[in-house]
């Protein structure tokens, strides 16, 4: 399902589903070199507009997006580059990056996660509407990168959905990229590191986050992040939410997610195993990148839960070492102890990701020890697509208030 954006004309692919993701097997040993990570394999420019002409192309778009005037000539770029799969092979990525030119003392660079999309070529770097995110933030001065994700874009195999540390390493390799991108086109640099996302976006923001806290902290120094309406809490508030007995708005989510882990985490040998019978052979080609979510929803049933076999849905919901139940703790986002600034923002209308997602977050950090995080509501009642914008201006405000 991808929900409009009210001010927007865009459509936004939000939250959770799966993917799959090439070879997963460690055979032979992986060479312990990642110093390729983050390689620039192509740049396209897609775009090189003068600020009049940045203007037109945003004319439509809400003026309150932009904090700041546009002053700047942006270019748009296509970066292919060097990352690593799921079992840490190394693979390509493709994303998009949009470059501020003439940004006195160094422009800040900004991360956008984008939402769940389906199809290979709905995102930032093929022009989705989500890129409007890119240009609104280059507009402003922020040297802003948009990853496309594994399986996306420019991509090989299936997209790992909702795969933590691919979310990650595709955000963070897409970062080096950029660096490379920016000292080729004598584009100067802060030492500001700004993330944002919503829905699946907010997971890779908060998986990004949370990566380069505790790894990369030495080459990125993150002055904000702000993750939106994500499913942090995949194994509890999520789940328990999308496996009640009502209908859901974004059925498709459930089968994505569960090719997306099947892949990575080899559970089940065919998709008979787990899959009630006709979706076993109905569903798995609607997820070759080439379907939109409206296709596959009108194969799904509206309570998502039905394509299951009985007696696994029974063995996942009674059995805490059920293996797909493992693989949603292992993609949890609410174990670790935030160290930089961190605004979640959530909307309580919610009817996709519940807002409790980012409420048992709050408190998991809190628990562990962290002071440098909160919670913001835009509103008790919008939905997950009228909480977007609103969310996006919010964070675009506080931003810019952080930049130097």
């Amino acid at each position: 399902m991808r929900p409009t954006l009210s001010h927007f004309r865009s459509i936004l692919y939000l939250f959770t589903a799966s993917m799959f993701f090439a070879s997963c097997a460690v055979d032979p040993p992986m060479v312990n070199d990642d110093s390729f990570r983050g390689e620039i394999i192509s740049s396209t420019l897609l775009h090189d507009w003068s600020i009049t002409q940045t203007d037109s192309a945003l004319s439509d778009y809400d003026p309150s997006l932009l904090t700041y005037p546009n002053d700047y000539h942006i270019k748009i770029y296509r970066v292919v580059y060097r990352t690593i799969d799921a079992a840490g092979n190394e693979t390509q990525a493709s994303g998009a990056v949009v470059i501020p030119y003439g940004v006195a003392n160094g422009a800040a660079q900004c991360l956008y996660m984008h939402g769940t999309v389906v199809e290979r070529f709905e995102v930032p770097s093929y022009e989705s509407d989500e890129l409007v995110l890119g240009m609104l933030y280059g507009a402003n001065g922020f040297v802003t990168s948009l990853p496309d994700y594994l399986g996306m874009g420019d991509s090989p195999g299936r997209h790992p959905y909702c795969h933590s540390a691919t979310e990650a390493s595709a955000g963070i390799d897409l970062l080096r990229a950029t660096k490379t991108l920016c000292a080729n086109e004598g584009v100067s640099l802060n030492n500001q590191l700004f993330i944002f996302g919503y829905s699946q976006g907010g997971h890779a923001a908060m998986a990004a986050t949370k990566a380069i806290q505790e790894d990369y902290a030495d080459e990125f120094t993150i002055t904000a992040s702000a993750p939106m309406s994500g499913p942090y809490d995949l194994s509890g508030a999520q789940t328990d939410y999308v496996l009640q007995d009502a209908p859901y708005g974004a059925p498709f989510y459930l089968p994505y997610l569960m090719f997306g882990y099947n892949d990575i985490y080899k559970m089940y040998d065919n998709y008979a195993d787990y899959l009630a019978s006709p979706y076993d052979t109905l569903l798995p080609s609607l997820f070759d990148g080439t379907h939109s979510g409206w296709e596959i929803d009108a194969v799904m049933p509206v309570i998502p839960k039905n394509i299951i076999k009985p007696e696994v849905l029974e063995d996942f919901i009674n059995n805490p070492n059920n293996p797909f139940r493992v693989a949603l703790r292992e993609n949890d986002l609410t174990d670790w102890t935030p160290q930089i600034p961190m605004i979640m923002y959530y909307c309580g209308g919610d009817e996709l990701v519940n807002y409790q997602n980012s409420i048992i977050a709050q408190d998991a950090f809190v628990a562990n020890g962290s002071t440098t995080t909160s919670l913001y509501q835009p509103s008790a009642t919008a939905s997950h697509t009228d909480c977007a914008e609103p969310c996006f201006i919010f964070a675009n405000i506080w931003f810019s208030s952080l930049r130097q």
